[in-house]
């Protein structure tokens, strides 16, 4: 089938002849760029085209409607060898306008015109006609598309002169073939909508459409366009399944008549068909079933993916062509002979598998990710025909089984002949080696094992051997398991249960990994077979154990398998002693037959050295009845620290730097993925983490020795463990016992239950498991105690554990106080006169140890006192207690924190030049009785007179509560302050506790009085002062006396108002000078702005001051005075603000 585009020739037809075969010759020698429409990306193409006559009839169809993009002419050329003006006014030109006439009758606008030169050198030479043939033909016919008209100098009488002119016309007709091509894709893709949405209609039909659009498809592929010619084929077979699945047959589809043909052929799909449209012909004239179409379909399908070089593609496809197809067969319920479809989907799998094989490289894993499924498809197929047709292991064909062979050999048909053109559309087919034979086709090899039983074991083993090395391949083991199982009961069938064995251990494996309990089961019960018919005892007798103690089978195969376990137990000791060789091959996993619930250390801890160490061990049996377990251990090991654990995979070999770099965690493979468009511009970006698989190698080997999961015995050199133990159905208590010999911290690593040869080892415990230490205990000491409460007597505890160290009949311990606590032992209450004497306590105390002996723990009472520190804020007072042991040569320092039972503070109050001096006493902790509160002073000159009443009575003070004592110091006038900077006083009370209201101790409190001498007072008058009345301006004197001489010369004062009560109208601040001045006033207006008695306006004397030139001292400086040295005389007078006269309140 030629598919070429058409080229249409007018006019001059034997000229046109002439360079026809240089013309068609010159297209397809080089790409041309085609520049798409509806912003498509542009492609360069390689064209090819067809020449011939003008005919109407094409145009006829293409004006109806009715038409095909691969019959319909591209572009219409009209071909003139005129180079006489007038001659061309005579003839041609009416020739042009009727050729274009018709042309534009038909809505057709891809045509041009081509002048054919031939030039006369005598005349050229004389004379140079001033407008030529071809400016009269653009001049007439192309004023709006020039480009269309070309001359060219004939190649056959100026073969040098014209190459340049020939490159041009090649150049422009590859142009306007493409550009016709935008124009007519666009309609041919509007007519086959328009079909489309027809389809409902009476009278449409499926194949004229399918037609249509595989029309389309063939222009794409022709232009090197396969991904959009395979969206067309897509298309078609959606809308063909929409069609049978969806709609089913019905009277407005009677056009599913044609493909309901009986299935008396059931040929598979073929990619080396040689005539790649010998079905397409047969569709359009006789009439295909649906099968034949299907395949027809799929090869179009398979041949575009080829071109794009995507392989893998056509096997992600083939399955669901192959469970659609069988769909649409079942829906239209098509008649077929039994193992009809097997055939099909047989040899179908087989092709492309072939195929996949040829151009696939071994590391390539995506093809081979849809290979496995494929190559598992056809070995069910070949088991489902094995059966149908009598070939399966055990089994002789018989005469009617032998009749179906006959008969689907011969609708499975013959393989056409192989063509290698059809697969040169891919380069990168391996090469292979020319001595090895090339393999059969698929419809032969299936025609060869269906004709005896040898060829089709042989087909069906190397089938499923190809499945399980695939899916291993793609990691996909649990598909390869499963694969196995049906190759191992093949194998069984075939009486070779050694090789099934293998893949029997293997799935097993994978199912309790993936805790597939129900599978597990029944893949022993085949295990259990293979053992007994290979008479290996020990692999049977393991194996019945493990039946016996599936819960998920019925009781009766449960305790059919747990007597013939009890009976193989009893013989197995003599199997093994047999087999010296077999190392390990007694160890059975304890998880499946039994289930640790819980493991608890019943020792108190830490376990003394030489003790016995009891484990509670809580076990849940699996088997159906009672067992006696010989033995059952419970291994324990040294619990690793955190660096060895760390460097535990570090060689032994290996340098201290090599160790050094040693990391624990590997890095991540972390790549940058780049995805981009059709026209190169980037689609997306992603970062993607390639997961470094472990080296598990996969093997499968045929020894019947191998065991259903490996154990590793941990080390049972340290254990705990319990004798003849007969384990009940279901959860079950044991105590296990050892002596503790070895110190250190231990963990629990294994539990090992013996019965007979047979020892069932845990491979980890299903929880964390319990530590425990195993120490020599030390003898210690330690001070136990509350919150203690500085200055009152606090008990403490001294508690004595003797561990294992052996006391000498005087021992001791010797107790040693920091400076200002006292320590005793505690006193009994009944003897008043040593309990409330303060002088039986000491700084250092011995306490003996009488009768003292190992592993004793025995609590001292004690008493101490801390003395009460005159601090003036509450914080905890820290003290030591060091303790000197018998079993030590070092002393233990105890750190001891007292918290105050109560504290002083002072502060100075002024009353023009009178100083009062207020001490606060604030209770904290404590219930105290207060009396004969003191102050004194050494200094001469300063004398204290106390203010508050002489009153016997004690004064009770308690937390939350303040008791204020107020004395008043009296300077001498000729002791200025630069004489007593400083004045110390001393401030003295006696303080008892409510329980022993006769025992009085003293607390003191020193505090430094510091400015205490008045400089300034301060004076301040509001007028008018009766008559203030509501936002009336009113003048406040403010006046400033000194009172004692003092260096300060500059003062800055402040009005601090409230701006909720007044506002300073002016300034509110300014620096006055009291240089050579005794007293200076200042004059400010204020405003009241409530109602109402408003304290006065607050004023801050501050020391001011200025800036010098330099850059470090050129900022003014303002420091406040402290409390005591500014005197404020009317700061607690209120102004009475009355209402305006307007009534504003």
């Amino acid at each position: 089938m030629q598919i070429k585009p058409i080229i249409t020739y007018s006019g001059s037809c034997p000229l046109f002849r002439s360079l026809e075969s240089q013309i068609l010759n010159a297209i397809p020698l080089d790409t041309c760029e085609w520049r798409r429409t509806f912003q498509r990306p542009t492609k360069h193409v390689r064209l090819e085209a067809q020449t011939q006559q003008f005919n109407v009839s094409a145009l006829e169809r293409y004006k109806s409607g009715d038409w095909s993009i691969l019959e319909h002419p591209i572009l219409h050329i009209f071909v003139t060898e005129c180079n006489d003006v007038d001659t061309y006014k005579a003839t041609i030109k009416e020739e042009i306008d009727t050729w274009l006439k018709l042309l534009n009758s038909y809505g057709v606008t891809d045509w041009m015109i081509l002048l054919v030169e031939t030039l006369d050198m005598r005349k050229t030479k004389n004379f140079m006609p001033r407008t030529t043939v071809l400016d009269k033909i653009r001049l007439d016919f192309g004023s709006k598309n020039d480009d269309r008209c070309i001359s060219v100098l004939n190649p056959a009488k100026f073969e040098q002169k014209s190459t340049e002119s020939f490159r041009c016309l090649v150049q422009r007709i590859r142009f306007l073939m493409l550009t016709s091509y935008n124009r007519n894709i666009v309609k041919y893709e509007e007519l086959i909508r328009s079909k489309r949405e027809k389809r409902n209609h009476d009278g449409w039909d499926f194949r004229q459409y399918f037609f249509m659009q595989e029309d389309l498809a063939l222009i794409f592929e022709k232009l090197e366009l396969p991904t959009e010619a395979l969206i067309q084929y897509d298309e078609l077979d959606a809308m063909f399944s929409q069609f049978i699945t969806h709609t089913g047959l019905n009277e407005k589809q009677q056009w599913l008549n044609y493909f309901r043909k009986p299935l008396d052929s059931f040929h598979g799909i073929c990619l080396t068909r040689p005539d790649k449209f010998e079905m397409r012909a047969k569709i359009r004239d006789e009439g295909v079933s649906l099968l034949e179409f299907r395949n027809y379909l799929f090869e179009r399908q398979a041949y575009l993916l080829l071109t794009c070089n995507d392989i893998p593609e056509i096997a992600k496809r083939l399955l669901n062509f192959l469970f659609s197809t069988l769909r649409e067969v079942e829906f239209i319920k098509l008649e077929c002979q039994e193992g009809a479809l097997c055939c099909w989907e047989f040899v179908c799998a087989l092709e492309v598998l072939q195929l996949c094989e040829q151009a696939m490289e071994p590391n390539e894993v995506t093809c081979f990710q849809h290979c496995a499924p494929i190559w598992n498809l056809a070995k069910d197929k070949l088991y489902e025909l094995g059966k149908l047709c009598g070939l399966l292991p055990g089994c002789t064909p018989t005469s009617e089984q032998l009749h179906i062979v006959v008969q689907l050999s011969s609708g499975i048909g013959d393989a056409p002949p192989e063509q290698q053109q059809f697969l040169q559309a891919t380069p990168q087919l391996r090469e292979r080696s020319p001595n090895r034979k090339p393999k059969k086709s698929a419809a032969q090899q299936l025609k060869e094992a269906l004709g005896s039983n040898q060829a089709f074991q042989k087909l069906y083993l190397e089938l499923a051997e190809l499945a399980i090395s695939t899916y291993k391949h793609v990691a996909r083991l649990r598909s390869a398991r499963l694969v196995g199982l049906d190759l191992g009961k093949f194998y069984c069938a075939l009486n070779e249960p050694h090789k099934a064995v293998g893949f029997f251990t293997d799935l097993l494996r994978e199912l309790k990994a993936e805790n597939w309990h129900s599978l597990s089961s029944q893949t022993l019960l085949e295990l259990a077979n293979c053992y007994r018919k290979m008479g290996d005892s020990l692999a049977y007798t393991k194996t019945c154990s493990s039946i016996s103690c599936c819960v998920e089978l019925e009781t009766l195969v449960r305790t059919f398998y747990f007597d013939e376990f009890l009976k193989s137990l009893k013989t197995l000791k003599t199997t093994l002693s047999a087999q010296p060789s077999m190392e390990n091959a007694n160890f059975c996993v304890l998880e499946d037959h039994f289930r640790i619930e819980d493991i608890e250390v019943a020792n108190q801890k830490p376990i003394i050295q030489d003790d016995f160490i009891v484990v509670q061990l809580k076990i849940d049996s699996h088997y159906p009845r009672e067992i006696v377990a010989e033995n059952i251990k419970l291994c324990y090991e040294l619990q690793a620290a955190p660096l060895e654990a760390a460097m535990e995979n570090v060689s032994l070999n290996a340098t201290p730097s090599m160790a050094k770099m040693k990391d624990t965690t590997s890095r991540l493979k972390v790549s940058l993925q780049l995805a981009y468009k059709q026209d190169n511009r980037l689609h997306a970006a992603s970062v993607s983490c390639d997961t470094p698989k472990t080296k598990q190698p996969v093997r499968r080997t045929s020894s019947t020795k191998r065991k259903l999961s490996p154990s590793v015995q941990a080390d049972f050199s340290n254990f705990v463990q319990a004798e003849n133990i007969a384990l009940q159905p279901g959860v079950n208590f044991i105590e296990l016992k050892a002596k503790a010999t070895r110190v250190g911290s231990w963990t629990f690593k294994q539990l090992c239950v013996s019965m007979a040869s047979l020892e069932f080892l845990s491979e980890q415990l299903p929880f964390a498991p319990p530590c425990f230490e195993i120490s020599t205990k030390p003898a210690s000491a330690s001070l136990e105690f509350k919150t203690l409460t500085a200055g009152i007597v606090q008990p403490i505890s001294l508690h004595v554990s003797g561990g294992s160290f052996i006391f000498p009949p005087d021992a001791k311990i010797t107790l040693r106080c920091s400076k200002n606590l006292r320590i005793r032992q505690a006193q009994d209450t009944s003897n008043q006169d040593a309990y409330n004497d303060d002088a039986t306590f000491e700084s250092q105390l011995q306490v003996p140890l009488l009768q003292f002996k190992s592993f004793e723990d025995r609590s001292i009472p004690l008493e101490v006192l801390s003395d009460m520190p005159g601090r003036k804020v509450s914080k905890h007072h820290e003290h030591h207690i060091s303790l000197t042991c018998p079993w030590s040569r070092s002393e233990l320092s105890i750190p001891v924190d007292f918290q105050p039972a109560m504290e002083a503070t002072c502060r100075l109050h002024t009353c023009g030049t009178q100083k009062f001096l207020q001490v606060i006493m604030k209770g904290l902790d404590a219930h105290l009785l207060l009396q004969q509160a003191k102050v004194k002073c050494d200094l001469p000159g300063v004398q204290l007179l106390d203010l508050n009443p002489t009153s016997q009575d004690p004064i009770e003070i308690y937390k939350s509560l303040t008791v204020t004592y107020l004395y008043e110091i009296q300077v001498e006038p000729l002791k200025t302050e630069h004489e007593l900077a400083i004045v110390k006083v001393h401030f003295v009370v006696k303080y008892a506790t409510v329980s022993q209201p006769d025992v009085f101790r003293n607390y003191g409190c020193a505090f430094d009085l510091v400015d205490y001498t008045t400089l300034f007072k301060l004076q301040a008058q509001l007028e008018p002062n009766e008559l203030c009345r509501l936002r009336t301006v009113c003048n406040m004197n403010l006046k400033i006396t000194k009172v004692h001489e003092n260096p300060y010369t500059d003062l800055m004062y402040e009005v601090l108002n409230d701006q909720n009560l007044w506002a300073v109208c002016g300034r509110s601040a300014g620096v006055v000078s009291m240089k050579d001045v005794d007293s200076h006033s200042i004059s400010l207006d204020v405003m009241p702005l409530s109602t109402g008695f408003l304290p006065m306006p607050s004023i801050r004397l501050s020391k001011y001051t200025a800036g010098g030139k330099s850059k470090t001292d050129g900022h003014s400086k303002v420091h406040p005075f402290p409390p005591g040295q500014v005197y404020n005389s009317t700061k607690s007078m209120q102004i009475h603000v009355i209402a305006s006269v307007a009534g504003d309140q």
